[in-house]
């Protein structure tokens, strides 16, 4: 069963790309959002409802930063609480270049082209397939199988990609 329906992780995609705003220099200063310069520009990621910044992930290189978002209380080691664990994690890539193009040709480079291997973690094209792809309010939304082995323990095959444009950035968000 998915973690995350449609809906649900357009949502998390869209509250991603909202979140997008300016920000100061490379590094975590609160357990909700993270402070990168990425290729000499500044960026803050904030960390959506019930997720907070893995401050361990927080990377930058000339490509680009990367975040990844958990649930608060594993990635502070507090106890239960009780309440459910948010599932699912929220990882969010920054380029550093601008969009080359259109988010519809970025759609044919990755669903149908050769940048399909890019979208995976297994790193074979051959175990990744496109399961859907929408374009809506400037946010293109994939659902992504990856049938070869995956790099993280427990991961679903299938999950969400969204790319959206944030400034002279492309941010590509990962809900799975």
């Amino acid at each position: 069963m998915p973690i995350f329906d449609r809906r649900g992780a357009r949502a998390a995609l869209l509250a991603l790309g909202l979140l997008v705003v300016a920000g100061c220099a490379a590094r975590v200063t609160a357990v909700d959002r993270a402070e990168l310069r990425v290729a000499g520009t500044r960026v803050t990621m904030v960390a959506p409802e019930g997720f907070c910044v893995d401050p361990v992930s927080v990377d930058v290189t000339r490509a680009g930063g990367f975040v990844l978002f958990g649930d608060c209380a594993v990635l502070n080691g507090e106890p239960p609480t009780g309440a459910a664990p948010v599932e699912g994690v929220l990882a969010a890539s920054i380029s550093a270049a601008p969009l080359p193009g259109s988010l519809t040709a970025l759609g044919d480079f990755l669903a149908d082209g050769p940048g399909r291997v890019t979208l995976g973690r297994s790193g074979d094209v051959e175990a990744i397939r496109v399961l859907e792809r929408v374009e809506q309010d400037g946010i293109l939304f994939l659902k992504i199988e990856d049938s070869g082995p995956s790099p993280i323990p427990g991961a679903s095959p299938v999950f969400w990609r969204g790319f959206f444009e944030a400034g002279e950035r492309v941010i590509i968000g990962t809900v799975n």
